[in-house]
């Protein structure tokens, strides 16, 4: 997540450059800092020297750590539905889109799994407001992943089991990120796209598409 320092002085660069550059510096510093020492031991100081700003730079931008943390989560989660839906557009029946969303998802885990101890396993032990924040998070996954789904006549399923669906997904992932297995998240995929996909098409038809991940 480090990013080029800028030169120190007169540096001659554009205001939005810089500007751009170090909220970019703070976004990975919070989320560096945050995968390191969790969130309440992730002080400002900490987010700033993993940033390489100053505290001035960081309240510059931010009026709290909760801010920061807020902004961040929320970019971490555009990026990873925009992911999930270039992923899932090529795609013609639900089945299918579900599963190359589920697998966008866990390349960009993989590829970082900071992201998964910062927005997944960081806002459980947060408190209320960010557990919240993560709970609205994770509908906007959900909405990602059901998208399109009543157009093919599938299962009726209560918005208490989708939401369980989505819950019980990221458990997973946080569980291989916590025992030091995030080089297997990949892995994991026939097994999230049967898990997701089960209370909708049943065990037979899931397990068929579940199958596909596999090869």
């Amino acid at each position: 997540m480090g990013l080029p320092r800028l030169p120190p002085g007169r540096h001659g660069l554009a205001r939005d450059f810089v500007v751009k550059n170090q909220r970019d510096r703070l976004t990975a510093g919070i989320i560096a800092a945050v995968a390191e020492h969790g969130y309440h031991d992730a002080t400002v100081s900490k987010i700033c020297s993993a940033a390489g700003l100053s505290r001035r730079t960081f309240y510059s931008y931010f009026s709290s750590k909760e801010e920061c943390y807020l902004q961040a989560f929320d970019l971490i989660l555009d990026h990873l539905v925009a992911a999930m839906r270039e992923a899932g557009d090529g795609q013609e029946s639900w089945p299918a889109r579900v599963r190359e969303r589920i697998q966008a998802m866990l390349e960009t885990f993989a590829a970082n799994p900071d992201l998964v101890r910062f927005a997944v396993i960081a806002p459980l032990r947060a408190g209320d407001e960010m557990a919240t924040h993560q709970a609205a998070g994770m509908e906007r996954l959900l909405e990602e992943l059901t998208k399109g789904k009543q157009a093919e006549g599938v299962r009726q399923v209560s918005a208490a089991v989708e939401q369980a669906q989505v819950g019980g997904m990221m458990a997973v992932i946080a569980h291989r990120v916590e025992t030091g297995e995030q080089q297997q998240l990949l892995d994991l995929l026939p097994d999230l796209v049967e898990l997701f996909l089960t209370p909708f098409l049943g065990g037979a038809q899931a397990s068929s598409t579940a199958s596909l991940a596999e090869s």
